[in-house]
């Protein structure tokens, strides 16, 4: 799986960097198969006013050409980002078993 990450106004820190990759590798690895590139941005919403300002957006690219696009808000940006792995891993899921329902699968 190919990741794209990107920040405003926040630093990627390797430790960040690292969560992003590990949370989305356990909730995507199972459709790998599916998956072109999966492009991760992460920022601060709202600059130095506080409040529940760190977001996290998700946009997976599918094969053939299908797109799935998630995001979540928190204050704590390793949540926002937890939030969103785990409505990806379910998204999916729930795609995946539409196509098997469908026969394409």
């Amino acid at each position: 799986m190919q990741f794209q990450i990107h920040a405003k106004d926040m630093l990627i820190t390797e430790q960040l960097r690292g969560h992003i990759e590990r949370r989305l590798c356990f909730a995507l690895e199972r459709f790998a198969m599916r998956i072109r590139k999966v492009r991760v941005s992460v920022g601060d919403l709202n600059g130095p006013r506080g409040g529940v300002d760190k977001g996290c957006r998700v946009v997976i690219v599918l094969i053939p050409s299908s797109t799935i696009v998630m995001e979540d808000r928190d204050s704590n940006i390793y949540a926002a980002i937890d939030r969103v792995a785990d409505r990806a891993g379910m998204c999916m899921a729930a795609s995946s078993s539409d196509l098997k329902v469908l026969g394409t699968v």
